[in-house]
């Protein structure tokens, strides 16, 4: 396969480092975007798996850094779940303009959770696939709530993930708003692939449940067996990988 390494401009103006695996041979038969996880980067080896898997598969797909996050610029601090949908969307006009408009997103966590927020103003959106995906844009918003007092005292706080520090202001917190029950999928009616672990180790499988009952038809649930969060075995993002691809060529042409 091919890569080719980017600098697309973001939401906010900031450049977001991105990737492009490519087919090796040929012209790609569909275009994918990719969004990672919250705070995760587009280099976790899960992600790597899966995309070059797809590209030898003949599906191209653009993967990326949110904005302040891995190799991109900006500033994490202003960012929060609105401004993720914004930098797939504003990505996805990137592809559009440069290569081919995506016509699947995937996204891995809350990515997954952003991809089907966005995929109402990404026109080109033909399916998309969840891994590990919260039904509640707020979800990582209300996991951290109890500094929220603090935010409003100094007027930001520190969060340690994985080892890494992220400081948070209150337009964190701007993600309460969204309902909490996946409701807000009602308005997503095109084919969905939502894969989830029982044994997640971060996000319970009723959030999966919750994103079937409300995703339109047609929507599959894969429940994957023994995985982690992260997809940290080689073999279970490999696994992903081959289900993504199969499912894809039923509903890209």
């Amino acid at each position: 396969m091919k890569k080719i390494r980017l600098r697309i401009p973001g939401s906010f103006g900031a450049a977001l480092g991105a990737e492009l695996d490519l087919p090796a041979h040929g012209k790609p038969h569909a275009w994918a975007l990719f969004a990672h996880c919250f705070t995760c980067s587009r280099n976790l080896k899960a992600f790597h798996i899966i995309c070059e898997h797809l590209a030898q598969n003949g599906i191209a797909v653009l993967r990326f850094d949110f904005t302040g996050i891995g190799d991109s610029d900006g500033d994490f601090s202003q960012t929060n779940f609105a401004s993720d949908v914004d930098d797939i969307v504003a990505v996805s006009e990137y592809m559009a303009a440069n290569y081919t408009a995506p016509e699947l997103l995937i996204g891995h966590s809350m990515g997954g959770t952003a991809m089907l927020h966005a995929a109402a103003r990404i026109p080109s959106c033909q399916s998309a696939v969840t891994i590990a995906a919260p039904a509640d844009p707020g979800y990582v918003a209300r996991h951290y709530i109890g500094l929220r007092p603090e935010v409003n005292k100094s007027g930001s706080a520190m969060v340690t993930i994985g080892g890494n520090h992220f400081t948070i202001k209150e337009k964190f917190f701007e993600d309460l708003k969204y309902p909490d029950d996946g409701s807000y999928l009602n308005s997503f009616q095109k084919p969905l692939l939502i894969c989830h672990s029982l044994d997640d180790d971060m996000l319970d499988h009723s959030h999966a449940e919750q994103l079937h009952i409300h995703a339109g038809k047609p929507s599959s649930l894969v429940t994957l067996d023994n995985a982690d969060h992260l997809l940290s075995n080689k073999d279970d993002a490999g696994y992903v990988a081959d289900l993504i691809a199969g499912w894809a060529k039923r509903y890209i042409p």
